[in-house]
């Protein structure tokens, strides 16, 4: 944050248990860091002062009281709208995330995917795709290694990469933090052949992005992109996803796209065999996310918030 303007509103970081059960009725797999809590978006409202934009739609909540009560207008940022999720405990949540687009004066989302179905209920959204770091130059040379990286939950079905690291011809590793540690203990002793790193710091993930040949995500009606694919990209990865994650937007000639596990590992195969084609791959993964750099997200952001308010 070196550089940056920033506060915190509130310092005390735990959770009042009653919104912990009630975030637990709607994702239960998460850690208690994945609460919700509305007590504190309910007292920002009187901290937070003048245009605004807000990530999500329960910190949109903190934009609605103030424009309801000091008619200060605010913009939101949709990461994954649940306007097309189905069953009767979404209605409350898509009540109010329904309200919380009314008021906005402008609304932002990850992925054409969150935009369809936002436009599909009335709501015009503008897509500003997330950024990454691109490097200023890319390891062609790479080891036989499939890489996948997440905050791990079973929501993201890890299973699935277990499977697919038996049928390819190399290595998987499963990077990235587990929400709960007993769930990440019972998958390696479950799936011993998969290489599982549980938390790392910046430095070793990017030894493991330099290294790896390719990056594999499979995403269950996850409408945004993954910041993994990203961040994968700007290393120059190959990426292969699944029809249910928002990255598939960004998949053209870097990768594929598949329809399952089997097909998955069949892609990854065809590129750990062919060097030119992971070579060429890796290379249009990193053209694209050249175009796709953390200030370039900004400088977007910037332009809309200036377009539709008074800065």
């Amino acid at each position: 944050m070196t550089g940056i303007n920033s506060s915190f509103l509130f310092k005390e970081n735990k959770s009042n248990l009653i919104f912990q059960f009630i975030t637990s009725l709607y994702a239960g797999h998460r850690s208690k860091d994945a609460t919700v809590d509305l007590d504190r978006i309910v007292k920002a409202r009187k901290l937070i002062k003048g245009v605004s934009l807000f990530h999500d739609q329960f910190a949109g909540i903190t934009g609605y009281l103030r424009k309801s009560k000091y008619h200060e207008d605010y913009a939101v940022y949709i990461h994954e709208t649940s306007l097309d999720n189905q069953g009767v405990k979404w209605r409350v949540f898509q009540l109010i995330e329904k309200k919380v687009l009314s008021k906005s004066r402008l609304i932002l989302t990850n992925s054409n995917w969150n935009r369809e179905i936002l436009s599909s209920h009335g709501f015009d959204a503008k897509v500003v795709y997330p950024g990454c770091n691109p490097k200023a130059k890319v390891n062609l040379e790479r080891e036989k290694v499939v890489l996948t990286v997440s905050l791990w939950d079973k929501g993201r079905r890890p299973e699935v990469y277990a499977e697919i690291g038996k049928r390819i011809k190399g290595k998987i590793i499963m990077a990235g933090s587990w929400a709960k540690d007993e769930d990440r203990e019972e998958f390696k002793r479950r799936h011993p052949w998969v290489h599982v790193t549980g938390a790392l710091s910046e430095e070793e993930l990017i030894r493991l992005y330099d290294k790896a040949s390719v990056f594999i995500r499979f995403g269950f009606h996850e409408k945004g992109p993954g910041l993994g694919v990203l961040e994968a990209m700007g290393h120059g990865l190959p990426v292969i996803v699944n029809d249910g994650l928002g990255s598939k937007e960004l998949i053209k000639d870097n990768g594929y796209v598949v329809n399952d596990l089997n097909e998955a590992a069949d892609r990854i195969n065809d590129i750990l065999e062919d060097e030119r084609l992971r070579k060429d791959m890796s290379l249009n993964s990193w053209e694209i996310a050249k175009s796709l750099t953390w200030r370039t997200h900004a400088e977007k952001i910037r332009e809309h918030m200036e377009r539709y308010f008074d800065l």
